[in-house]
C-alpha cells in the first residue's frame, strides 16, 4: 500500500525521536491521538517501521574499536554461504553484515573493547570458519557521520 503525505509526516517524526508520545506525534502531523496511533500501527504491520530502538554509544559503554572486516569465502556455494552467514548471525560483536559484489563475499561491522578481543574474535570465531578464505581488517579511527534517519524526500 502506497504512503500518503501524513504517512510519511509520520515516519519522518518518528525517526529521529521514536520514544515521541502518540499525542505529540499526532499535534505535529495535524491529527487527532486515535487516528494518528492507528496510522502507526498500520506502518508497523506494512513493514515500514520494523521496530523502535534505543541506540547506545558503543564507546561509552566499553565497546571503542570499530573494525570492517571484508571477507572471502572457500566457494560460493549455498553450504558455505548457510555455514557463514548462520555464524555471524551468532556471534554478538557483528553489528552489521553485507553480501557484497566485487573484490569479497562479505563486509562485517565489528565492534570490541579493545585490539585484543578484535584479534580473539578474528581468530577464535571468523577464521576458524571452514568456509572462510581470506579475511582483511580495517579499523575506523573516527566516526565522521553517522545516521540513523533514512531520506524520505524521494516519497513525496
Amino acid at each position: 500500500m502506497p504512503l500518503d503525505r501524513t504517512d510519511i509526516r509520520i515516519l519522518a517524526e518518528l525517526q529521529p525521536d521514536a520514544r515521541i508520545s502518540i499525542a505529540d506525534l499526532a499535534n505535529r502531523v495535524s491529527l487527532t491521538a486515535t487516528p494518528c496511533a492507528r496510522r502507526v500501527q498500520l506502518l508497523r504491520e506494512r513493514g515500514y517501521i520494523r521496530g523502535f530502538v534505543t541506540l547506545l554509544d558503543p564507546a561509552a559503554i566499553g565497546l571503542p574499536v570499530s573494525a570492517f572486516a571484508e571477507v572471502r569465502l572457500t566457494r560460493e556455494r549455498q553450504e558455505e554461504v548457510a555455514e557463514f552467514e548462520a555464524a555471524v548471525a551468532s556471534y554478538p560483536e557483528v553489528m552489521e553484515c553485507w553480501a557484497m559484489s566485487g573484490g569479497y563475499d562479505y563486509l562485517l561491522k565489528v565492534v570490541t573493547a579493545d585490539l585484543d578481543a578484535y584479534n580473539r574474535f578474528l581468530r577464535q570465531r571468523l577464521l576458524n570458519l571452514s568456509c572462510v578464505s581470506q579475511v582483511e581488517t580495517g579499523f575506523g579511527l573516527e566516526q565522521v557521520l553517522g545516521r540513523t534517519t533514512l531520506p524520505l524526500d524521494h516519497l513525496r
